[in-house]
């Protein structure tokens, strides 16, 4: 793969010494047929490309800085530095660690980050900093032979020598070096007590304390690292997702009032901050900062703050200051391990100090847990501010705990009494935050703050007249329910701009409805980029406050033409107006928006309720006497475990990451509880070369085997699709094959007895008649074991005709259940003019 010229470091002495040297290594890496050819003194390499060298008649090196590695090979063999998306390994090594421990969500994710640094710590340092002793790459020997050459195990080396060598690049005890932040918080001393890593849930089983039982587990997840590939450049739509990844599987945060922030909500904020337009020495801060996502995405963005972080003569930089303050000490070393994967080039960067890494991280983000209850409420900034990006904890109930506190904190903080201080009025910790942001902010400067609704439309006068008293209000703009991934509560966006004087004019604000974000509001949280009502919401703002702010009306009015925009005076966000924004759009901008249903006049209301009614009770009525007739007639049960007549099995294992690795045109059916609803559609070449299955040839009944409101349900399928493993298929011997790329070649079977759609009726009567509910799960041994009722003939024949009228019977009837249902929703949520 490579050759490497290695030298005396008294060979390479001359510019003469080293061009020879590095023509040997070129000509040797010829002859063997690669392309990356080494000079090395055993201390310093460098890399040459041997082709690109032969071509131009000159010594091409590559401009690789870092000393030799697998994870440099890697690169070099690649072409270069691999952008990588560990979403995947992510998940498989959540489960590695989860079955193996059984820990917390949280737990298993600061494991998988703590094993995540190991090996992006191993690909970008030097060896100087990180040497191969303490390297990724000494784990992964044959654990026998580790064991006899090292004399534990891995998983015990690991914790024993690896992890206090990290723990020694990123130092526990440091403190914060820059005056302007600790100014700002009032404080002399701000220590760090956290490294990037310290959440190891193999070091907390009572099984062991030396962890060595986990070896195995360890070890296999090693593996998987190593199999995923070189941890040099992470796709920057991982940084973030990965939290959510782990985070969203535990209820615990939501209990604390912890909803981490999606980022298809912190770009938007970040684009409505404008914070390339800050001056230098600027603060950005974020008080309740989770993982970093606010003040790290400001990294990743041309209108942002691009390459604010620099690293020059040993020290760190930040044109802008981003300061992050939390109170959990695990979450606090997520932020910091996040913003390591953000500086992942300076990381790679060889001019990059250990220390001024390490620093950049304490500076960054502040643990502030002196008091756990309080947190950053503690130590107020005062009037020091220039934006605030953030999304406060909610919580009412038991909130009454933090005024408590807050009246036991003896002596001023920061130069205010906190009980005084925070005595704005306001339910819940959010109201404590509120304060807390418009004291932090300097005149001038700006705070987007996520709060819930409740906080917006309570009646809550000394609160907003305390915030209205400092501040102006720029904009509120609603989110869409279920914005949050572990909580459907309605929240909005605030925006605040802290008064520059008592009698400065108030500008009109900015309202706005989202309606989505960029992603599906449900758990899958799938990419719809073209369906983003917030970003087109931020673009509105940003040219509003660029623009028009000092332009004010005296109507509320369109914004640019939006429906999804306006402006509103400021007098309507008084003390005692409530400051949500539906009701600054009329009614029928509110049903055109999709936010409310028309009002109707209310005798027109009784006549189409009556005439639905009429026609319904008709329709019944003739569809009972049809039945009755039909079902007169002799019946005979038929058993599905009849093979001569019925053939009964599951479908095939499609799961959601399938739909989305390899999409196509064949429609996917799982369980759900509307016939029409599609999983997905799946490519069916993948579908024949990983499961070995084709569309259904012949249309078909399903049963749904599981799920709390499906189980048991029947819906008739069409040829052409699949259904998940959790479906059961029916279907009686079939004589028409599908036409077409799907057809089998053979002869075709006998001609069946049984019509496919009274099948449907007749399993869907059988299952309700046997009582099945979701503990009595119907999979295919179930199902095997019903029996079906069936018209037949004189001479006890099944009778096909009589059973396709009676299906067509069926269908008005389940026509007639839905227009009822249909009706009964309409009359509920139709509002009275």
């Amino acid at each position: 793969m490579a050759v490497a010229e290695f030298k005396d470091p008294s060979a390479l002495r001359t510019p003469r010494q080293v061009l020879k040297a590095q023509e040997q290594a070129v000509w040797h890496a010829l002859a063997l047929g690669v392309n990356v050819a080494i000079v090395t003194d055993g201390t310093h390499c460098t890399f040459l490309d041997a082709s690109a060298s032969a071509n131009n008649g000159e010594i091409v090196p590559f401009a690789e800085p870092r000393d030799l590695s697998p994870a440099v090979l890697a690169d070099l063999l690649h072409g270069g530095v691999v952008m990588r998306d560990p979403k995947p390994l992510a998940e498989s090594v959540w489960q590695l660690i989860w079955h193996a421990t059984k820990a917390e969500p949280k737990e298993c994710l600061l494991t998988f980050v703590e094993i995540f640094m190991l090996k992006f710590l191993s690909d970008n340092l030097s060896t100087n900093l990180l040497p191969q002793d303490y390297r990724f790459d000494v784990l992964l020997a044959d654990p026998n032979e580790f064991l006899a050459s090292k004399g534990q195990t891995q998983i015990e080396y690991y914790v024993d020598l690896i992890r206090p060598r990290i723990k020694g690049i990123f130092t526990e005890n440091t403190k914060v070096n820059d005056q302007v932040i600790s100014a700002a918080f009032g404080l002399d001393d701000i220590p760090s007590t956290t490294s990037v890593i310290n959440g190891f849930a193999f070091l907390k089983s009572p099984r062991s304390t030396s962890g060595a039982t986990y070896n195995r587990i360890f070890c296999e997840i090693l593996q998987e690292f190593k199999n995923f590939g070189t941890l040099t450049a992470i796709e920057p739509e991982f940084k973030l997702r990965l939290y959510e990844t782990f985070l969203r599987k535990s209820a615990r945060q939501q209990r604390l009032g912890q909803f981490f922030t999606p980022r298809n909500l912190v770009r938007p904020m970040i684009r409505m901050a404008r914070l390339n337009g800050l001056e230098e020495g600027s603060i950005v801060l974020d008080p309740a900062a989770g993982v970093g996502g606010f003040l790290l995405e400001t990294l990743l963005f041309s209108d942002a703050l691009p390459g604010n972080v620099n690293f020059r003569d040993g020290l760190a930089e930040q044109k802008v200051r981003l300061v992050g303050v939390d109170v959990d000490e695990h979450t606090n070393i997520l932020a910091k391990a996040n913003m390591l994967l953000h500086l992942a080039e300076s990381v790679r960067d060889p001019e990059t100090t250990p220390s001024a890494l390490n620093q950049a991280l304490v500076n960054t983000f502040l643990l502030m847990n002196q008091n756990e209850t309080l947190g950053a409420l503690l130590q107020p900034p005062r009037n020091s501010i220039d934006v605030i990006l953030t999304n406060p904890p909610y919580v009412t109930q038991g909130s009454s705990i933090y005024r408590r506190e807050l009246e036991q904190v003896e002596g001023p903080r920061n130069g205010v009494l906190l009980s005084e201080y925070y005595d704005t009025g306001g339910l819940g910790v959010e109201a404590l935050f509120l304060r807390y942001v418009t004291g932090a902010l300097k005149p001038g400067g700006r705070a987007f703050i996520i709060v819930p609704l409740g906080l917006l439309n309570r009646t809550a006068a000394r609160m907003k007249a305390n915030i209205i008293a400092e501040c102006n209000i720029l904009a509120s703009i609603a989110l869409p329910r279920n914005a949050f991934f572990n909580t459907a509560q309605p929240t909005y966006i605030l925006a605040l701009e802290k008064r520059r004087t008592p009698s400065q004019s108030r500008p009109p604000v900015f309202c706005g409805i989202a309606r989505s974000i960029g992603e599906t509001l449900d758990y899958e949280r799938v990419a719809t980029p073209d369906q983003n009502d917030l970003m087109d919401i931020a673009e509105l703002f940003v040219q509003y406050v660029e623009n028009d702010l000092q332009n004010p009306v005296s109507n509320a009015r369109p914004y640019a033409d939006s429906s999804i925009a306006k402006l509103v005076p400021a007098e309507l966000f008084s003390a005692d107006d409530r400051w949500d924004v539906l009701r600054h759009w009329s009614e029928s901008e509110q049903v055109a928006l999709g936010q409310r249903a028309e009002a109707i006049d209310r005798r027109e209301f009784l006549e189409q309720v009556t005439n639905t009614f009429s026609d319904l009770l008709e329709e019944m009525g003739t569809a009972r006497a049809e039945l009755d007739a039909l079902e007169a007639g002799p019946m005979e049960r038929f058993s599905l475990a009849d093979s001569d007549r019925f053939q009964v099995r599951s479908g095939t294992r499609v799961r959601n990451t399938d739909l989305r690795d390899f999409p196509g045109t064949v429609p996917v059916y799982s369980v759900f509880t509307k016939a029409n609803a599609v999983k997905g559609y799946v490519d069916p070449e993948w579908l024949f070369a990983s499961k070995g299955a084709l569309p259904e040839r012949y249309p078909s009944a399903t049963v749904m085997a599981t799920g709390a409101s499906a189980v048991g349900l029947v819906h008739l399928r069409e040829a052409g699709a699949v259904m998940t493993d959790d479906v059961v298929i029916v279907q009686p011997w079939p004589s028409v094959p599908l036409p077409g790329p799907f057809a089998a070649p053979g002869r075709d079977l006998p001609k069946h007895d049984i019509d496919l759609e009274y099948l449907t009726v007749a399993l869907a009567r059988s299952i309700t008649q046997g009582g099945y509910m979701y503990e009595a799960k119907l999979y295919v041994r179930r199902v095997q074991q019903l029996s079906i009722e069936v018209p037949v003939d004189e001479a006890g024949r099944p009778d096909l005709d009589r059973q396709r009228a009676i299906a067509k019977v069926s269908r008005r009837i389940d026509d007639v259940r839905e227009r009822i249902d249909e009706a009964a929703r309409w009359i509920k949520t139709t509002r009275l003019s």
